[in-house]
């Protein structure tokens, strides 16, 4: 904690620390002193830094003002942010707005337009992670007989992760039973679920409005009725796939989907199956192409298709709120990723 506030920090601040009174939680009290002026906030330290461990820090110990984590994402900066949150890391980075008068603005370094197209996750990079995550052996044959990519796009998938720390080879190994493993499956899940994440909000997204009197009810007679007879890929992920997955949610509002590239081709036809019309706002059901066609290989429930709950976790964490309070119960309720 002290490092970081350091790293951060102009030359020539004093920095205390002293352990929160609750001892189980990472929560700290600060001083900075500048000069003879002190400056005393409340701070929590957030592991790496990702939007999972920022949002799971803030929900343990309420109250708290600062957030110290090794490197923040960007995702968890920008749920900071909305949440009024200041925040430091390791890396030099910081956001504090103290009502002491202590004023500390350290943007990370803008990265080359080359280098950040480099760090997006391809769909067959997110589609490889999740067959990973869901329990197959991260090997060449065994994710391209998962997830239908071709040879050549799973090989690269897996190099890709490989990069990135997130896969190792114990011995070189050739071949495509080559002996990749998970280095650390928490993460894996984390990286994957910010990659997904930034890839859902970018997604252009379908808002239809019908009317119902119980949206979860709804969705088990009339619409994955509906969706099933197109022998189409479809799937629902977020709020209704965690109730239906493992119940933390009581109220449903909006039901999201993802349907595939043929459904999606006309979005007013489909909106008319399913018994609504599409709107600008008020909407009840909002519909994404499917990710990728591993996401749609999660359990048939009910008669409704979920999707995979690595997919629905990450969707929830970047929904953020009480959406992310439920992937967290989904993540500890089903053990999502160590099948790993």
């Amino acid at each position: 904690m002290r490092r970081a506030l350091r790293a951060a920090l102009p030359q020539g601040l004093r920095v205390d620390v002293k352990p929160g009174q609750k001892a189980s939680a990472p929560a700290f009290e600060v001083t900075v002193w500048a000069g003879n002026t002190p400056h005393r906030f409340t701070a929590g330290w957030a592991g790496e830094g990702w939007p999972a461990d920022v949002e799971r820090l803030v929900r343990l110990v309420p109250g708290m003002e600062v957030i110290v984590a090794t490197n923040l994402s960007a995702g968890a900066r920008r749920w900071l942010s909305q949440a009024g949150l200041d925040w430091v890391d390791e890396a030099g980075h910081a956001e504090i707005s103290r009502p002491s008068g202590l004023v500390v603005s350290r943007e990370p370094k803008l990265v080359p337009t080359r280098r950040e197209h480099s760090d997006r996750w391809s769909r067959s990079t997110l589609a490889a992670a999740e067959a990973a995550l869901s329990g197959v052996a991260p090997t060449v044959e065994s994710i391209e007989q998962a997830t239908g990519l071709s040879r050549h796009a799973t090989a690269t998938a897996l190099a890709r992760l490989e990069r990135l720390g997130l896969l190792e080879r114990p011995k070189a190994q050739r071949g495509p039973a080559s002996g990749r493993q998970i280095v650390d499956a928490n993460a894996l899940l984390e990286a994957y679920a910010a990659a997904a994440g930034e890839q859902h909000l970018k997604q252009s997204v379908v808002l239809v409005h019908r009317l119902w009197k119980d949206p979860l009810d709804t969705l088990r007679r009339e619409i994955a009725p509906t969706l099933s007879s197109e022998k189409a890929l479809w799937t629902v992920t977020g709020v209704a796939a965690s109730v239906l997955l493992a119940p933390y949610l009581s109220d449903v509002t909006t039901l999201e989907l993802y349907v595939d590239a043929e459904l999606m081709s006309n979005p007013s036809d489909l909106a008319s199956r399913l018994g609504g019309r599409i709107v600008d706002k008020g909407q009840r059901i909002e519909i994404r192409q499917l990710p990728t066609a591993m996401s749609a290989q999660g359990p048939l429930i009910d008669g409704v298709r979920v999707a995979l709950p690595v997919r629905v976790y990450a969707d929830l964490v970047a929904a953020g709120g009480r959406s992310a309070e439920a992937a967290h119960h989904l993540r500890e309720s089903l053990n999502v990723g160590t099948a790993a």
